[in-house]
């Protein structure tokens, strides 16, 4: 049964007042963009995190075994997609949504509930609608142009298009000529040449470890039999067997070769 708009408009206005609720059990300051996302997750939530080479199309996954809950993000994908599809990830756990494998497709699913509202807590998460109106209230020139975006972008570690979209929610750029034309700009790919204009560089934290680095295993992953899949101790089936899952199922989600 499909939703009704004012019951689409509940859900989404409840998956933001979750993200703004979780937001408010770290120990970062509402206003303050995250200076790790990876350590503030599993510091402040039953979340571990692992970042690792995943199957092909796979952007994260949730996951729950016995006794530990894991956020799995795509090794390949920017650092600054990684940042979101973990707050995605954490969305998916704080609101009870249960284990399930995200690609980029289902990340932009507006059309599902559960996508649609872990979107909307992610967003809320990494730049709570009070962080964003301080930091655009503080600039010289708060114009809605890219250089806003950009400037917001880089603030809270966030891709471009992610920023425009935060802008448009907290209802600091409501013309939709003016969004539209943004949205042309990031699609165009001017928005690279904004950052190296303005000199803006990405957030040194975990999620821009190199390839050459990974996979990131927290302590707690360590010694289970997910790791020792990453690790290449152990083969697909023998995965799945443990997490009752399929080899195929395994491989679908994880790649064939995750290391």
């Amino acid at each position: 049964m499909s939703e009704t708009e004012a019951e689409k408009q509940l859900r989404r206005a409840r998956a933001t007042a979750a993200g703004l609720e979780a937001r408010a059990q770290t120990d970062v300051p509402l206003d303050q963009p995250l200076a790790c996302i990876v350590t503030t997750v599993e510091a402040s939530f039953d979340l571990v995190v692992v970042i690792a080479q995943l199957g092909d199309g796979l952007a994260g996954s949730y996951a729950k075994r016995p006794g530990m809950n894991v956020a799995l993000i795509a090794g390949k994908d920017a650092p600054v997609r990684r940042r979101f599809t973990l707050a995605h990830e954490l969305g998916h756990h704080y609101l009870g949504h249960g284990p399930r494998d995200d690609t980029s497709a289902t990340l932009s699913d507006d059309a599902n509930p559960d996508e649609s509202s872990a979107n909307r807590f992610a967003a809320e998460f990494i730049a709570p609608r009070q962080a964003v109106e301080r930091f655009v209230g503080a600039l010289d020139d708060d114009s809605p142009t890219l250089d806003l975006v950009c400037r917001v972008a880089n603030h809270f570690a966030i891709s471009p298009q992610a920023a425009r979209i935060r802008l448009e929610t907290a209802e600091i750029v409501t013309d939709h000529r003016q969004l539209g034309r943004l949205d042309g700009e990031i699609i165009d790919g001017q928005a690279k040449h904004c950052f190296e204009r303005l000199g803006l560089e990405d957030r040194d934290d975990l999620c821009r470890l190199p390839a050459a680095k990974l996979p990131r295993l927290p302590a707690e992953a360590r010694g289970s039999a997910l790791a020792d899949f990453i690790d290449g101790q152990i083969s697909a089936e023998q995965l799945g067997a443990a997490i009752g899952r399929s080899r195929e199922q395994v491989e679908d989600s994880l790649g064939r070769s995750v290391v």
